[in-house]
């Protein structure tokens, strides 16, 4: 935990990192920019940094330099409070948070633990299951043992660790499942292979008020249009799928996800926010994964959420950097 918590100044210095190792780099790079751009000029100084797919890290038109130098760099600079809008790994799975942790830098949403727990899916679901959250019937494996593995078909076929749905498949019938394996298996060195429940996709941010209280946003129904389910392109082609907020459905199942929403970012240790994934299926909801840091774009549900609510883009970047420099 960083320690003396810094009064908000006139002018906060806050770095903003974007980009990445990950498949989901151009998402971030929107994201990053999205922030800068809607960040109070009056309150934050906010600095861009962008780190590249080839590893070396970018301020501004600076001459590129390795992870070492951007260190120091971001050392020297006393920024106030870094902007964490990486997506994937080195991101979301707790790596750029313990170098915030080292560096003594506040930062925003979920700690290292809890990234690490977000990002994977595995853990993930023995969280969730130790706390009463209903999880699809799964199997994790590697290229070992991957063979061995019998489930009935429809299945989902998904990296262990990825994010903004590369890699995943889902399967119906056997002589889909090479196809399917291999590309999950580029995103990771282990898969879960899940079982397929259809039914309404549903997805529910939750933000912290300025006691440090998670709150639950109106939930969003998401209908892919081109796509059997919320994949890359649904997510982020302009036009890719209906968001429909607050979801339709019946308001005593808008409070009960609200509550699973809530209950999963307690029970990962998520801060500042998160968003969660379910299925609705017969009237019993299912929850899919948690996002610790969700997607800041134009096309992002958690803005789009928030509006729903009455909070506005800037205002929730505030909400999110106020609650970072509580931790």
């Amino acid at each position: 935990m960083i320690k003396n918590r810094l009064p908000v100044r006139k002018s906060l210095r806050v770095l903003v990192v974007g980009g990445g190792l990950s498949s989901e780099h151009e998402v971030s790079l929107k994201t990053s920019k999205m922030i800068v751009e809607n960040l109070d000029a009056g309150k934050y100084d906010a600095r861009l940094m962008i780190i590249g797919r080839d590893g070396k890290w970018r301020f501004g038109k600076n001459k590129p330099v390795d992870i070492g130098a951007a260190v120091t760099k971001i050392s020297r600079a006393k920024f106030d409070f870094v902007f964490i809008a990486l997506h994937g790994i080195f991101g979301e799975d707790g790596r750029i948070q313990a170098l915030c942790e080292w560096l003594n830098l506040h930062y925003e949403g979920s700690g290292v633990l809890a990234s690490a727990l977000a990002m994977d899916k595995q853990m993930t679901n023995v969280v969730y299951s130790a706390n009463g959250l209903p999880v699809p019937a799964y199997v994790v494996v590697d290229e070992r043992n991957v063979k061995a593995v019998k489930m009935p078909f429809p299945v989902v076929v998904k990296p262990i660790d990825g994010g903004s749905s590369v890699g995943i498949s889902i399967v119906k019938i056997e002589k889909e499942m090479t196809d399917a394996l291999k590309i999950a298996f580029r995103e990771s060195r282990r898969i879960m292979i899940q079982k397929y429940i259809e039914g309404k996709e549903i997805t529910c941010g939750v933000i912290e008020d300025n006691e440090g209280h998670p709150f639950a946003l109106p939930p969003t129904e998401i209908v892919p249009r081109d796509a059997v389910f919320f994949d890359y392109h649904a997510k982020y082609a302009a036009g890719g799928s209906s968001e429909i907020t607050p979801a339709r459905i019946p308001s005593v199942q808008i409070k009960e996800v609200q509550k699973l929403a809530i209950r999963a970012h307690d029970a990962l240790g998520c801060r500042g926010m998160s968003r969660s994934d379910f299925i609705l299926n017969k009237g019993k909801f299912y929850i899919l994964e948690t996002n610790t840091i969700p997607g800041m774009t134009d096309a992002s549900l958690l803005p789009k959420a928030a509006a729903a609510a009455g909070i506005s883009f800037p205002a929730l970047l505030e909400m999110i950097i106020d609650a970072g420099l509580k931790k």
